[in-house]
């Protein structure tokens, strides 16, 4: 049912995903005790962030045109958000989106000075609010290596653009009188508390994602020699911002920058196997997990 409702990529299906998101997220949101009607805005950006991740992936080919990953991402997004996050960490999710579409985009060889400092721009601002995504910085210089390594101007870009936004920030700083800046290097203390102490609900589905992260991650790359030459420094990309995201998870327990890379290896997956209980299963378990554990969270 769902595989054949889904094997296409039509408004409807970004319709369906849109009203989901934003009105489980929304009621989240408004009933937590800790958030409320002040940061409803959160379940706009993610609807906003769906959006971004499915053109990303139908524009950079790493799925065919299909609507798969839109909603294994859209369920998989909404438990991110319940369980596995902060509301640092997601502002932080939604520049890494930003910057992996610009890395992504460097395949075609056009404006790679602009793209490499557009992302690295993002993926500065994102460790602003949660420090750890600096580690991903990493991810900009192997796209350099398979896209770029041979001029040396490329090498120098992202150090550019980090040293902008570190300029702008402590500008911010001085005149507002905060200190976003300290806060960054303080935010790479880590303890493991997620672990040590009792496990919470949140600890469990995250370890979970992680786990089916890896499963899929492996099936991937065992077919790895399928995949066409012109693909694989995509997936490569794909597949070291995992790694990150599996740092992350692993540090501090938060598993929502996994999210892209398992619901891309897991559509790509659903187009490769011929068995349809088993295309039917990876489609309904995402969302009838997420139905259940957004029940659990009130």
């Amino acid at each position: 049912m769902l595989t054949s409702f889904f094997k296409t990529s039509k408004p409807i299906h970004f319709i369906i995903t849109f009203l989901m998101v934003g009105f489980m997220l929304g009621y989240f949101v408004v009933h937590d005790p800790y958030l409320g009607w002040s940061l409803i805005w959160i379940s706009f950006a993610a609807v906003g962030s769906i959006a971004l991740f499915q053109f990303t992936t139908l524009k950079n080919e790493l799925t065919q045109n299909n609507s798969y990953s839109l909603w294994i991402h859209s369920c998989l997004l909404v438990i991110g958000a319940l369980y596995s996050t902060s509301v640092e960490a997601f502002t932080a999710y939604l520049f890494f989106l930003l910057a992996l579409r610009r890395l992504l985009s460097m395949r075609t060889g056009l404006g790679l000075v602009k793209k490499i400092f557009d992302a690295s721009f993002w993926i500065a601002i994102a460790a602003l609010f949660y420090s750890w995504t600096s580690l991903l910085i990493l991810v900009i210089f192997i796209s350099i290596i398979l896209y770029a390594s041979n001029n040396i101007k490329y090498w120098t870009v992202p150090f550019i653009a980090v040293s902008c936004v570190a300029l702008l920030t402590f500008t911010f700083d001085q005149f507002i009188g905060t200190d976003y800046l300290i806060q960054v290097f303080k935010g790479f203390d880590y303890n493991f508390d997620y672990l040590t102490n009792e496990w919470s609900l949140s600890t469990i589905v995250s370890l979970i994602i992680g786990g089916v992260g890896f499963l899929f991650s492996m099936a991937i790359l065992l077919g790895f020699p399928n995949i066409s030459l012109s693909a694989r420094s995509r997936f490569s990309i794909l597949g070291f911002a995992g790694v990150c995201g599996a740092v992350f998870l692993v540090i501090e327990g938060i598993a929502l920058f996994l999210l892209p890379v398992i619901a891309i290896f897991i559509a790509r997956f659903i187009q490769e196997t011929d068995n349809k209980i088993i295309k039917e299963s990876l489609l309904w378990i995402p969302f009838i997990s997420m139905l259940i554990l957004f029940f659990l969270r009130f």
